[in-house]
């Protein structure tokens, strides 16, 4: 090999082991930030994603976690002109808060890394900012924690379309960040890409100590799929053998599974009704595709569907604004809420 040739194979072998160099415009980079302002606030569950898991079959580490997170932006212009509150809740809406998790984003361009990055800092004093995104009034003082974060920020670009974020330490251009913590002193890499678009948000993230141990995330290395949900106005009646019928009318469901319970007068056991939108398990294929369902059903929520009293159900299309049923006993319809309602409100 001559000289001239061998200096061009080294620098294809350093150029292939490089990450990937953005060549985003600084027009294309306003395009990325307003899809990211645009998409990203909303709520999210991962419930349809594990309602798939348990009819389908797991993927090797077991079924992802049942997660339900909210993204809203907020008005906090001493931390920037574009900020989002985020938190999650644990086993739905109506689930414990998973501590630690109430973060700010700090978003903004990055024109020397070409992309559109976001700073993750937990909030401190968190107890004092529960629900913050339901509270103009604390938005003023909401704070990132100095003892927490500063160490890795989350570079946004577009693939295709949708647009993806990927970790990197402060300043620099990889793919991972290794830091050491404030609090324990101990070195951890985090790896991380997060994928979203109008509709979802997939999340890998995984902490790797000094040794390589995992000690966070999911050795099987799949993402949680997190859909954004849709509010809905439901009702649902019951026709007893004697006597009138009973209506309840007027409570609010998502289609992130959700679950309203509701104890009927005349009715020994209580009924849960359950609205999922998300991929229907097929084991040929032809059928795999987004459903939503409406189930209604007797007995402990936690227990094998098959185990449940079934009392009725109904499917439709995912892009369906109503699914109902209608056993002549016992009936229930979610329709779509109207443009612009208030989304579902964490507890």
């Amino acid at each position: 090999m001559t000289l001239k040739k061998f200096i061009f194979a080294m620098a294809m072998a350093l150029a292939s082991a490089a990450p990937a160099a953005a060549t985003n415009s600084p027009m294309e980079l306003k395009s990325v930030l307003n899809d990211l302002m645009t998409w990203m606030p909303g709520v999210y569950s991962s419930a349809p994603q594990v309602f798939f898991e348990n009819s389908a079959g797991p993927p090797p580490d077991g079924p992802h976690e049942n997660l339900y997170r909210v993204f809203a932006k907020i008005d906090a212009p001493h931390l920037g002109e574009h900020v989002i509150y985020t938190q999650i809740h644990i086993e739905g809406k109506d689930g414990p808060m998973f501590e630690g998790q109430q973060v700010l984003f700090l978003v903004d361009i990055d024109k020397e890394r070409q992309a559109v990055r976001i700073q993750g800092r937990r909030i401190a004093n968190p107890e004092q900012f529960r629900d913050a995104h339901l509270h103009p009034e604390m938005w003023k003082t909401i704070a990132p924690d100095p003892q927490y974060g500063g160490n890795c920020e989350f570079l946004w670009r577009r693939h295709g379309a949708q647009i993806v974020g990927k970790l990197t330490e402060k300043t620099k251009n990889n793919d991972t960040c290794t830091m050491v913590s404030k609090i324990s002193d101990t070195q951890m890499t985090w790896d991380a890409e997060w994928i979203l678009n109008d509709h979802e948000l997939w999340v890998y993230d995984n902490g790797y100590l000094k040794d390589g141990s995992l000690f966070s995330g999911r050795a099987d290395k799949t993402y949680l799929r997190m859909s954004k949900t849709r509010s809905y106005e439901c009702f649902a009646s019951y026709r007893p053998f004697k006597g009138d019928p009973i209506v309840n009318s007027g409570f609010a469901m998502h289609d992130g599974a959700d679950r309203y319970t509701w104890a009927v007068q005349g009715v020994k056991q209580p009924v849960h009704i359950e609205l999922t939108r998300s991929m229907w398990p097929s084991e040929s294929g032809q059928n795999y595709k987004e459903l939503l369902r409406i189930e209604m059903y007797q007995g402990d929520p936690e227990a094998e569907p098959a185990k449940r009293k079934v009392l009725g159900n109904g499917w439709a299309g995912a892009d369906s604004d109503r699914a109902s049923f209608g056993t002549g006993t016992w009936g229930a319809r979610c329709k779509l809420a109207e443009a612009g309602a208030a989304p579902p409100k964490a507890s």
